[in-house]
């Protein structure tokens, strides 16, 4: 992993929502099923019940790049980044409104259902707890040029609560972003760039990959791209999005489900964040904000015809 140049942009890619309208407009309910997706897809790789892909329904390809899609980060070096991975996690870390939060996601023996997750999500939104100095755009930190943000890791965030929070975000299964704004299909370019980018700093560009979810409850995804290659999220992105439409939602637009038991409360992680830090976050902005006005990005919906002609013809669609 050398190079020294930030990954934001760069490296990273991103994944929209299906083009059909979503079947809710709740923010806590469409993320709840979403994660609840994810997590059956996270339990199936654990368990090994996922059938490899093949090639012509025979030839297995190499499954070794799914064991990387959950736990996984990638962690600035001064010289060279290095990929952590971590057999097990049990919560995911999510962003909103400037703050960020643990929710577990497993609790007395077994994962959370989408209805539980619901409330724990829905509580984050309903929040009014406000983001420690700093804390709203840290994640610049992960945007910028590596080699600082290694400096500042080793500085800022190796003890106290400041390594603590930060191990719950990188040791998390996934980055969850609750945005604020909406998102649409008659505007893909402005949905592109919040998925590829964003503003810069509410995306933890070092995860294995943030599930970003708007006030509108449409989805899409920003993946960091070096743990795999992007057939592995793009099978976990129809995985979610083909069993999202199956679990379905009750009329009113919650998730179908009765809670068990309460589930836990979302944790809001603490942050010490001092003057010199505080410089180091606004100079990684101000990287990330410059590679941002540096992007053109145009997408255009082709509706002429499809890969059924493509095939016809006898051409791969690829």
């Amino acid at each position: 992993l050398h190079g020294r140049s930030p990954i934001m942009v760069n490296s990273n890619f991103y994944g929209l929502d299906a083009i059909c309208k979503p079947q809710t407009t709740r923010q806590a309910a469409r993320a709840a099923n979403i994660v609840h997706c994810m997590i059956e897809f996270k339990r199936q790789i654990e368990t090994e019940e996922m059938q490899p892909r093949t090639v012509n329904k025979k030839i297995p390809l190499c499954s070794m790049q799914y064991g990387r899609v959950f736990n996984t980060t990638r962690v600035p070096g001064v010289e060279v980044d290095e990929l952590m991975h971590w057999s097990e996690s049990r919560h995911i870390a999510v962003y909103h409104k400037g703050a960020y939060y643990k929710v577990y996601i497993f609790h007395r023996g077994r994962y959370l259902q989408a209805c539980e997750l619901e409330v724990a999500l829905q509580e984050i939104l309903d929040s009014d707890e406000e983001p420690a100095t700093g804390e709203e755009h840290l994640a610049a930190l992960t945007a910028g040029h590596r080699t600082p943000w290694a400096e500042a890791r080793k500085n800022y965030f190796s003890a106290g609560v400041n390594k603590a929070s930060l191990d719950a975000i990188e040791k998390a299964a996934f980055v969850l972003a609750l945005d604020e704004e909406p998102q649409d299909m008659d505007s893909l370019d402005d949905f592109g760039r919040a998925m590829l980018h964003g503003k810069g700093y509410d995306r933890w560009f070092d995860k294995s990959f943030n599930l970003v979810v708007t006030s509108n409850a449409r989805i899409g995804f920003n993946t960091e791209h070096s743990w795999a290659d992007a057939p592995i999220m793009g099978h976990l992105w129809e995985y979610v999005i083909s069993n999202d439409f199956l679990l379905g939602y009750l009329t009113d637009g919650h998730c179908k489900g009765t809670c068990e038991w309460q589930p836990p409360h979302p944790i809001k992680l603490q942050w010490e964040l001092n003057e010199d830090c505080l410089k180091t976050i606004e100079s990684s902005l101000r990287v990330a904000k410059n590679l941002i006005a540096d992007v053109d990005l145009h997408l255009v919906t082709h509706d002429a015809y499809g890969k059924g002609f493509i095939k016809s013809a006898k051409v791969s669609p690829d």
